[in-house]
């Protein structure tokens, strides 16, 4: 009975306690796969930080990203969702392969699209690089291609 008790009484503080798969490795912040913070706050792609950058280039660099990048984010949005519609039309009596293909289609269209997104972004951070700075980036891009 006591022990029914003491399970009671910590239930609540069991139910209060953060679940383990909404935890990360890094104490609690989420994974940035793309991006690392530097002193103000701020995320740069994390192949730039071995390159030694610049005030002006950090800030140029900052500037291009919150352009770029910021415009992407409701294309991404409308990825998941038109993922979320095609993974409910799989579960679905309705289903229609139809359907399926044009949700497909306009997925693909989008990953396209990001995708030519960031390689110009990309490029364009590595104009704003000096030719030292490109040819170490590439030395380091060098060694994660097989």
């Amino acid at each position: 009975m006591k022990k029914l008790v003491l399970i009671l009484g910590l239930l609540p503080l069991a139910v209060m306690a953060k679940p383990p798969h909404g935890e990360h490795h890094d104490g609690g912040k989420p994974p940035m796969h793309r991006f690392e913070e530097d002193h103000s706050g701020q995320h740069l792609p994390r192949y730039l930080k071995k390159l030694d950058l610049s005030e002006k280039q950090e800030a140029d660099i900052k500037s291009l990203l919150k352009t770029k990048f910021g415009d992407s984010r409701s294309r991404f949005e409308e990825d998941h969702a038109v993922r979320a519609e095609l993974h409910a039309l799989s579960f679905s009596a309705d289903y229609n392969e139809e359907k399926a293909k044009a949700l497909l289609e306009k997925s693909t269209a989008i990953h396209q699209q990001l995708a030519l997104e960031k390689s110009k972004l990309d490029n364009a951070v590595f104009l704003l690089l000096t030719a030292p700075q490109q040819e170490k980036l590439k030395a380091e891009i060098a060694k994660f291609e097989h």
